[in-house]
């Protein structure tokens, strides 16, 4: 049995509402840790999520996992973490994930914190920290994105965003741009319909600016030369807010 992000996310705001007090292992309205927040939620739907941290769930109960670029890689629902890297300031790998440790699976950052978004335009990353459950209205720290897997979370995030339906773009309220990227080629497919089978297309160079029409999770409205709320996948634009003075 599993959720939807709705419901899930609907759950995580009874603890933003308590305001409960931020205690290590904790999951409940009166006494709540970072990773407790989605096991409230989970068990309140009906659902278990067992874990030992932050660290285990990142490594063992997502999937989809991605960086955060900007909110154009962020749907609602998505698990977002905070990480260390080795010789960071703070870092704190227990040594079961470490070389040798009996969960070691050669991933060596330290996911030390994780919250929920609630929403992206605007955006709402909600989470429990001291001395209780906070909003940010910021990417900030916040490093990766991932989907809870289908065990947990019902209408998760697609492996192959090209092929599966599209969840409509979020229109954007002010003026935002991004920088077109991919890892090779010259060129990225513009498309009239957010598919990766339509047929209508014009090729944007890499490194080209457009401007974003819709903020979406697998396929972004985007406005370049005469095409006007055209789609591109998300992966392949980097969003640089009003463009004014980065590129």
């Amino acid at each position: 049995m599993s959720t939807t992000r709705e419901k899930f996310v609907d759950r995580c705001m009874d603890i933003v509402n308590a305001k409960p007090k931020y205690e290590l292992g904790c999951s409940d309205l009166k006494k709540c840790d970072c990773i407790g927040m989605p096991k409230y939620s989970l068990r309140k739907n009906g659902v278990t999520l067992t874990t030992t941290g932050t660290n285990w769930t990142m490594r063992n109960q997502v999937q989809n996992v991605r960086k955060i670029t900007g909110v154009s890689v962020l749907r609602i629902g998505d698990l977002v973490f905070k990480s260390r890297e080795p010789g960071q300031e703070g870092y704190n790998l227990p040594a079961k994930y470490r070389k040798g440790g009996s969960a070691y699976n050669g991933d060596l950052n330290d996911y030390c914190h994780v919250g929920v978004v609630k929403s992206v335009s605007p955006l709402r990353i909600i989470h429990m920290t001291g001395p209780t459950a906070k909003t940010d209205t910021t990417i900030g720290k916040w490093k990766w994105a991932a989907d809870l897997k289908p065990a947990y979370i019902s209408d998760g995030g697609s492996s192959n965003p090209a092929t599966e339906p599209a969840i409509e773009p979020v229109p954007v309220k002010e003026t935002e741009y991004a920088i077109v990227v991919a890892e090779k080629g010259a060129w990225v497919k513009m498309r009239a319909e957010a598919s990766g089978s339509c047929k209508l297309y014009d090729d944007v160079p890499v490194g080209a600016k457009v401007q974003i029409v819709a903020h979406g999770y697998d396929w972004t409205r985007i406005s370049y030369g005469r095409r006007k709320g055209w789609y591109m996948m998300t992966k392949f634009l980097d969003t640089i807010g009003d463009g004014v003075g980065k590129y």
